[in-house]
């Protein structure tokens, strides 16, 4: 349990993802998060019918406290975060269902923080991706209002809090 940002999509380009790399790269750095880049460029710069099992591209960020945001990408071009290519890897196989569903915890990195990778989030999405989807448990994504995102942290702060005194009762 902890508030996430839940988000799916596709690179439109694989032409891209070098310049979506450094971009997020740059705003990684200039605003303090860590960064990993995976596979910077695409084999013969475009997308695979079949999936390359080995291989993830793109980047992902991160704070202290926080899960990774990923921008990454299987050969197919959507999105796969780190978690998910990992039992790709180990499974040997995508499951449609669920590889292609990314979550970010960000409860334990505070509301700040959440509104820094939701504004990175849409604005990469915006210039990058298509078929973009995002469901924001603090509700930041959709309606942009800071009073309410810093209520959804309290809330899930106090349920978190109270949660192993109700499996005593």
């Amino acid at each position: 349990m902890g508030l996430s940002i839940h988000y799916k999509g596709r690179l439109t380009s694989a032409e891209t993802l070098n310049t979506l790399i450094n971009e997020v790269k740059e705003i990684a750095i200039s605003n303090h998060l860590e960064y990993f880049v995976f596979e910077d460029n695409f084999n013969q710069n475009s997308f695979s019918e079949t999936v390359d099992l080995e291989n993830l591209y793109g980047i992902m960020v991160s704070s202290e406290k926080s899960e990774p945001l990923c921008f990454s990408f299987l050969s197919n071009g959507r999105m796969c975060g780190i978690i998910n290519f990992n039992v790709i890897r180990i499974n040997q196989y995508v499951d449609e269902e669920l590889t292609y569903q990314l979550a970010t915890k960000t409860q334990y990195a505070g509301a700040e923080i959440h509104k820094q990778l939701i504004l990175l989030t849409d604005y990469i999405s915006k210039k990058y991706l298509s078929d973009f989807e995002c469901v924001d448990e603090g509700e930041f994504w959709e309606t942009r209002d800071e009073n309410l995102l810093k209520t959804n942290f309290n809330r899930y702060t106090n349920l978190i809090a109270v949660s192993p005194l109700i499996a005593f009762v």
